[in-house]
């Protein structure tokens, strides 16, 4: 696994977090706060960030896991349970908001534009939660990110109880066949935010989790074209 340099501190709660910071060549036509997936800041989600900046976009990847060391693909699947078992959604969650705090009192060092928060496998349900529980977000982008899993004591609220409270634009993004996200969970994201006019929810047809990794066996070209093109299309409507 390879895994991007950040450049960039962000202060949270109980001390700084890590992030990855690229700009546009030629003006910020709106930023993106990236929510890593269960790998951590890999160089996908860094190659993600090269291709918004080249849209005319800033990119904020941020290091939801502090500096530790998340499982890897190969790991075996009790290390990845493991993991998120552990994982505490409350600070992910607070983190997300102070990195919205942070590019949105100038961070950036300039006009960030309209901010939106694009979040990928574990990182989806941040962005999910963000857009609930923060008004300040333009819009929240969730690639097929797991809404519906055991209440823990690190995990009191599930990002499905809290749908209804999202009134920013939000674009879902969900594989056809995926062991964590059965289709009874999109229907009830879609259910819940029907009377949200600026939602919208994708499935893409033979697709699996992570098919937009291109770094993974998931990886699916086509329907990873045009969730790319979904989101472009995302940003300059509500950017």
């Amino acid at each position: 696994m390879t895994y991007l340099t950040p450049n960039t501190k962000i202060p949270a709660t109980d001390g700084d977090m890590d992030a990855f910071v690229i700009l546009p060549p030629e003006g910020v036509k709106a930023t993106v706060i990236m929510q890593v997936e269960l790998w951590g800041m890999t160089l996908h989600m860094q190659e993600v960030a090269h291709r918004l900046a080249a849209e005319g976009y800033a990119a904020v990847v941020i290091d939801l896991f502090r500096g530790a060391h998340p499982p890897v693909p190969s790991d075996p699947h009790e290390k990845w349970a493991k993991t998120f078992e552990g994982f505490s959604d409350i600070r992910a969650t607070l983190d997300s908001r102070h990195a919205l705090s942070w590019v949105l009192d100038g961070g950036l060092g300039c006009d960030p534009g309209k901010v939106f928060a694009w979040g990928f496998c574990m990182g989806g349900r941040f962005a999910h939660n963000l857009a609930a529980f923060d008004p300040r977000l333009t819009g929240a982008i969730n690639f097929y990110g797991r809404v519906n899993y055991p209440r823990m004591d690190n995990k009191p609220f599930l990002p499905i109880e809290v749908t209804q409270m999202i009134e920013c634009a939000y674009l879902g993004a969900f594989a056809e066949t995926d062991g964590l996200i059965p289709p009874e969970d999109v229907a009830q994201v879609t259910k819940d935010l029907a009377s949200n006019s600026k939602a919208e929810i994708r499935v893409y047809e033979g697709t699996e989790h992570a098919f937009f990794n291109d770094h993974r066996e998931a990886y699916h070209a086509g329907a990873a074209a045009k969730a790319w093109q979904h989101v472009l299309d995302f940003l300059q409507k509500h950017g």
